[in-house]
């Protein structure tokens, strides 16, 4: 690679980071489409508890990041999942 291509990747590169801020809409949207795709694993037979754990993991990244309280996450997680959710016993 001649110097010149080196320094047009290098200009390209800071104009196009890989590691951009994300606007608040696409976190939002990613973190709907992480539930969604949580609700598939849950649906799928056969051991999926490593895909669980990592998507689990990730829905509670990008909560964190929207500013959502743990409390309010785990319930949008449970409400994606296919456990029953049971009334209260007194």
């Amino acid at each position: 690679m001649t110097e010149q291509e080196e320094v047009m990747k290098l200009v390209a590169s800071h104009n196009n980071p890989p590691n951009k801020l994300r606007s608040i809409q696409e976190i939002n949207a990613r973190y709907f489409q992480l539930l969604e795709h949580y609700k598939q694993i849950c649906f799928m037979s056969g051991d999926v508890r490593e895909q669980k754990v990592a998507t689990h993991a990730a829905i509670k990244a990008l909560g964190w990041v929207l500013g959502k309280h743990d409390k309010d996450v785990i319930k949008d997680i449970n409400e994606h999942s296919n456990r029953p959710n049971f009334p209260l016993q007194l």
